[in-house]
């Protein structure tokens, strides 16, 4: 696997293969020491510190770790196959044993499988905060004092099997959920590799941006230390792809109907879908994979929450009033909604309901053009598998930053993978952009780590031109 005709002598000593694998695996190992100092494990995540010292710690790790992938992509070093899978296995052992301080949602995660598997009851209806005396109870965050909303009942249906197996055994269920995350990771990673040169229209397309997923920050912290459940959204939606690309039409659209069932964004690519449809196969080619994928998300329904009985009426509720579109978050705001959020602050008519309705309008509006401006570049540009990564890729930015008013960094996973997928240089450089945005909006909000990372780019652009 070759990233540049250049020697390993020739390199600059920080763009070696040896100190960037090294450096990795010195960081992943930090972060796992780091992981366990705080003692109270209950209390043992960014937004629960008490010690300002472990904070800075993780900040510091995280720009480390930020400095390395922006080192690996400038170097483009060459690195044999067996380097790249065994760095990761390295990497992903370490985090795989760290404990998930990233967030509790690998907690909450738990918490649903035993409502379901161990007290018998549905999670859509029943609230975990139901069961006070559960020991497992004090891990989970204040999200669940309310029925699961933000999953589908195909999650539910993979937390369930992993509650049956791990019994009571808090640490184990976290520890599956962890794991799967992770091979999820590893599907990703295959199906990237497979769509890369597929995407750039040539029979070898270089494969050296694949290295920026396999050893990508952002997604090991969220998938083997989180456990996050957007790995299996960014599979499913990579496979769709990857059905999609070789013409088997239909398996594609079953996969993004089980995506829907899984965590509702995926139906968003739908306009995408069809338009490559329209433009390949005409109107009537279009109308009966639409009416496929609703035939088929509709049976795909039925199975899923046959032992859910009750849940379809909290599902639809959910779709028709998202959670993550309802509340204004300041600190959690897009950089673009938070731009919005503070002029309407400015003006004062928040004080009043025009302010929040002004506010609603304008990024329900801002969004529904950027889909609008998506698709007609989409249908005006030369039909191509490519064209079809970068519809799905931005219109998955415009969700994340023109639409939920909750923008945490794993939301940012499906963006980042696509990018990756597209593999021309403007869209590894976005990926690398997003990736870090994700790991210091943990320490920063999105707003503050964008002004603070364009800050760095143009010193760099300053200092380069004087030398110049």
């Amino acid at each position: 696997m070759g990233g540049g005709e250049d020697s390993v002598e020739r390199k600059p000593w920080w763009a070696r293969p040896p100190v960037l694998v090294t450096s990795l695996v010195l960081l992943w190992s930090a972060h796992l020491a780091a992981s366990y100092l705080q003692t109270d494990w209950a209390h043992n995540d960014f937004e629960r510190f008490d010690d300002l010292r472990l904070t800075i710690l993780f900040f510091g790790l995280s720009v480390g770790l930020c400095t390395a992938h922006v080192a690996l992509y400038a170097a483009r070093p060459p690195l044999a196959r067996r380097t790249i899978w065994l760095t990761l296995l390295a990497s992903a052992v370490l985090v795989l044993a760290s404990f998930p301080v990233g967030s509790r949602d690998v907690f909450s995660y738990a918490m649903f499988g035993r409502v379901w598997a161990t007290y018998h009851a549905n999670p859509f209806v029943v609230a975990a905060a139901q069961f006070p005396d559960d020991p497992w109870h004090r891990w989970t965050s204040v999200s669940l004092n309310r029925p699961v909303a933000a999953y589908g009942p195909l999650f539910m249906w993979q937390s369930w099997p992993i509650n049956a197996i791990a019994g009571d055994q808090l640490w184990l269920v976290v520890g599956l959920h962890k794991l799967v995350a992770t091979l999820g990771f590893v599907a990703s990673i295959g199906l990237v590799g497979d769509l890369l040169p597929r995407s750039n229209s040539v029979e070898y397309a270089p494969t050296w941006p694949l290295v920026l997923l396999a050893w990508n920050p952002l997604f090991l912290f969220e998938t083997a230390g989180s456990a996050h459940n957007d790995s299996a959204m960014v599979v499913l939606l990579l496979a769709t792809l990857w059905c999609w690309q070789r013409e088997r039409f239909n398996l594609a659209v079953a996969l993004l109907a089980l995506s829907f069932w899984y965590k509702w964004y995926g139906i968003i690519l739908v306009p995408a879908l069809l338009i490559d449809t329209l433009r390949a196969a005409g109107l009537r080619r279009a109308c009966e994979r639409a009416g496929l994928g609703v035939a088929i998300g509709v049976a795909i329904g039925f199975v899923l929450l046959a032992p859910l009985p009750h849940a379809l009426p909290t599902i639809v509720h959910e779709l028709l009033h998202p959670e993550k579109m309802r509340g204004i978050f300041p600190t959690e705001l897009p950089p673009p909604l938070a731009v919005l959020f503070y002029l309407i602050r400015a003006t004062g008519w928040f004080e009043v309901d025009f302010g929040y309705q002004l506010f609603d309008a304008l990024r329900f509006g801002l969004f529904g053009i950027a889909v609008a401006l998506i698709c007609r570049r989409q249908w005006r540009d030369a039909a191509s598998f490519g064209a079809l990564i970068e519809a799905c890729a931005l219109i998955l930015l415009a969700l994340c930053f023109l639409l939920i008013t909750q923008l945490w960094p794993w939301h940012l996973l499906a963006p980042i993978a696509l990018a990756i997928a597209r593999g021309s240089a403007a869209w590894l450089v976005l990926a690398v952009v997003l990736t870090l945005l994700g790991l210091l909006s943990y320490f920063l909000t999105f707003g503050i780590a964008t002004v603070l990372l364009a800050a760095v780019v143009s010193s760099v652009w300053v200092l380069r031109r004087a030398r110049a």
